[in-house]
């Protein structure tokens, strides 16, 4: 209880700048996510794309944000700055999503497709750009929190979107088919989404002034570590030969370590493309008609409470432990899922998911930011997205395929072998951690000749 109390007061006095950065990507997560589990739905429904390959499209548009990402955020970070670069990706997103809107009306397919291409550009510049910001406007005591409180706030901004969406998707599909308005309840909700994104572009232009921007805490040395021990406190102790150029792709373990983590990533991926429709299709219209409540609010509330929690309790365990035990407690949670289209089942599942996430999550976007050198926060961020852009492609190709086959929209249902298929798949993340542990945990000649003696004693007080 000390530790999270002196966690929490770690970020009393952090910069304007910092909650300004935390508030426009929480707000624009709040849109992104109002909007991504229904896109699957809404590429049906309103623009006529074939069920089985919505997914697809999906799929392309996440991948391509994510490789966007390796290719935009370095330029972004060095040459627009935090401030000019987050509210450069706002106003990019809030006009992706207006053509995305308009689509059903003017365009069609081809006014999706430019959209997914704005959006993607937009949310590509804003990740990086937010977590460089956080490394900026933080320092080594409250770096950690401010990780898990960026995280826990978007959380928390996303919760609210389940709510206002399924009153407004419930609501405007009761006009549609009343006559009333040309609005799909879909599509509704990407315009509820479009003007939140307006909003967080004004407020953080508002506020988030050249002055709020320059208080600066830390010029951070560049962090090469082993897993097992990485503490953001060891950062300082790395050899300035590595600050000034190693490439992440030169580091096989790093490599390995974010590589493993893909099997239990397509669990997340499954959250827009398999569970929404799956919802709306094996349960009662009881359940089915507060979908958003589950898939969009559930787990963000959960995420939200539970990582600056379980972050500052945790924060002295060794990063592989984390994944090992977080990627764990995520792919047993589908397996609950494979005994039946109960609705207690079903929270259960969100639960333990949610719980999983926090334990992992947040630890893997710290290590990794950590261990960027200066000016290249993005770049890490980057390459270490690669493996979510494989998953997020990859069951997008078969996701849409296996639900019209265990979980039709008519016919019969079998969905129990589904989430079979998909928990087997998502244990091989925590089965490759624990096979490679030793190997991940050593290591590289030369690569500590620098580091102070206390970090041995340090680590091995860890408990596991």
């Amino acid at each position: 209880m000390t530790d999270l109390l002196e966690a929490f007061r770690a970020l009393r006095h952090a910069p304007r700048a910092l909650w300004l950065i935390a508030f426009a990507f929480s707000v624009d997560a709040m849109a992104y996510f109002g909007i991504l589990p229904l896109m699957k739905a809404y590429l049906g429904q309103d623009i006529g794309i074939a069920p089985a390959l919505a997914s697809t499209w999906v799929s392309l548009f996440t991948g391509s944000l994510t490789i966007l990402m390796m290719l935009v955020g370095l330029v972004a970070e060095s040459k627009l700055g935090i401030r000019k670069g987050i509210l450069f990706a706002l106003v990019l997103a809030a006009v992706g999503r207006a053509i995305y809107g308009s689509a059903p009306f003017v365009g069609g397919a081809v006014a999706i497709a430019v959209s997914f291409a704005i959006v993607a550009l937009g949310e590509a510049i804003l990740q990086p750009v937010a977590y460089a910001g956080v490394k900026l406007y933080t320092d080594e005591k409250n770096g950690a929190m401010g990780y898990a409180m960026l995280y826990a706030l978007m959380n928390l901004a996303v919760a609210f979107i389940g709510p206002i969406s399924a009153y407004v998707r419930t609501t405007f599909d009761a006009k549609r088919a009343a006559g009333t308005s040309a609005l799909s309840g879909f599509n509704a909700v990407n315009w509820v989404c479009f003007g939140i994104t307006v909003f967080a572009a004004a407020f953080f232009g508002l506020l988030m002034t050249p002055h709020a921007e320059s208080a600066v805490v830390r010029r951070p040395s560049a962090p090469i570590e082993p897993i097992e021990t990485a503490t953001p406190s060891a950062n300082a102790a790395q050899n300035a030969s590595t600050a000034k150029g190693a490439s992440p792709f030169a580091d096989r373990r790093f490599l390995f370590f974010i590589f493993a983590l893909l099997p239990v990533r397509t669990l997340f991926a499954h959250q827009w493309l398999t569970m929404p429709e799956y919802v709306l299709r094996a349960y009662n219209s009881s359940v089915g008609d507060r979908m958003e409540y589950l898939v969009d609010s559930m787990n963000p509330i959960l995420i939200f409470f539970g990582v600056p929690i379980i972050t500052a309790l945790t924060r002295r365990f060794a990063v592989l432990t984390m994944m090992i035990a977080g990627s764990l407690v995520s792919a047993s949670a589908t397996f609950l899922l494979c005994f039946g289209s109960h609705a207690s089942l079903l929270i259960a599942y969100f639960f333990v998911f949610s719980i999983g996430e926090a334990l992992w999550s947040p630890r893997f976007l710290e290590y990794t930011a950590e261990r960027a050198p200066p000016g290249r926060v993005a770049q890490y961020m980057g390459v270490a997205n690669l493996p979510w852009f494989v998953a997020k492609t990859t069951t997008g190709l078969y996701s849409g395929i296996v639900l019209e086959h265990f979980c039709p929209k008519d016919g019969a249902k079998n969905p129990t072998q589904m989430w079979l298929l998909y928990g087997v798949i998502a244990m091989a993340s925590p089965v490759l951690l624990i096979l490679a542990r030793r190997w991940l945990s050593a290591v590289d000649a030369g690569a500590h000749m620098n580091a102070p003696s206390s970090l041995a004693d340090k680590s091995s007080s860890i408990g596991e």
